[in-house]
């Protein structure tokens, strides 16, 4: 069976020239992320993380799925060998997206931008789904309402993302090296964004927990995989992925950073949401 799991060596070194190490949203960022995780998963928990966003979902190969940022396809592939439909991700970086296509070819990818993913993608599709994706996101509101107008009526949104904590305590850590375009997701404020967007019925779960523990484990593998990290990629990104992730686990266990799982779904007045505000 096809899951998460890359296809090919996750080496930066050898197969790709590799991009600087000033952030992780970069194709030698995820291929460095799969040979920690053992599976190309930029997300944390990995497949931990997806029985719980996809808990509850009957297979149903016939299901219209999306994976909206799907990075290098390893949880587009994971679902669709656990039977729940067949995916199409959209990725918005050109590299990430060839290599999800190499990686996991019988995953359809897309490259496109969420804020206009009605340009490049054609649903509807049953389901939707973002791991970690949403945060990065300019616009959120306009994504929203993009992926809102490629649901079917009465289609499922599912979330894992990053969240905000009440006031500005998230600011210092967003605004560090590689991360000034985070926008972490603020549960309180997400219903009315999502119901403005065309979006219902929305339910919004705390993850903190889960997430300190995810990072910690990740944490401890990259430090035990340090040799295999400096052989495929350079010290220097070796240094970078034990500081960034280390600063994660900082900021969650400080409560500066947290994660959600949210669920919606698709309804309301489409065509006005779409329009966005007057």
């Amino acid at each position: 069976m096809t899951t998460g799991r890359a296809t090919s060596a996750p080496a930066g070194r050898g197969d790709a020239p590799a991009d600087p190490p000033t952030a992780m949203d970069n194709a030698t960022g995820k291929r460095l992320l799969a040979l920690v995780r053992d599976g190309d998963y930029a997300h944390p928990g990995e497949e931990e993380a997806n029985r719980l966003l996809f808990a509850g979902l009957s297979a149903s190969p016939a299901r219209r799925v999306l994976d909206a940022g799907c990075g290098a396809g390893g949880t587009a592939a994971w679902v669709q060998a656990q039977g729940l439909g067949a995916v199409t991700g959209v990725e918005v970086d050109p590299a990430t997206a060839r290599l999800a296509r190499e990686r996991h070819p019988e995953v359809t990818v897309v490259e496109g931008d969420l804020q206009a993913a009605g340009r490049v993608l054609a649903g509807p599709f049953d389901l939707i789904y973002a791991m970690t994706a949403i945060y990065a996101v300019g616009d959120q509101a306009a994504a929203f309402r993009e992926l809102a107008m490629l649901a079917a009526p009465d289609a499922e949104l599912r979330l894992l993302e990053y969240s905000a904590p009440e006031g500005d305590r998230a600011g210092a850590f967003c605004g560090g090296l590689g991360r000034g375009r985070w926008r972490p997701l603020r549960p309180r404020e997400l219903p009315t964004t999502l119901a403005a967007a065309g979006w219902t019925s929305v339910r919004v779960c705390d993850l903190r927990p889960e997430f300190v523990l995810w990072y910690r484990r990740l944490n401890e593998r990259i430090a035990a995989r340090r040799a295999a990290i400096v052989r495929d990629f350079g010290a220097e990104w070796h240094a970078f992925v034990a500081d960034e992730y280390a600063g994660m686990l900082e900021a969650i266990r400080a409560g500066g950073l947290g994660g959600i799982l949210v669920r919606a779904r698709r309804g309301g007045d489409l065509e006005s949401a779409a329009r966005g505000p007057a």
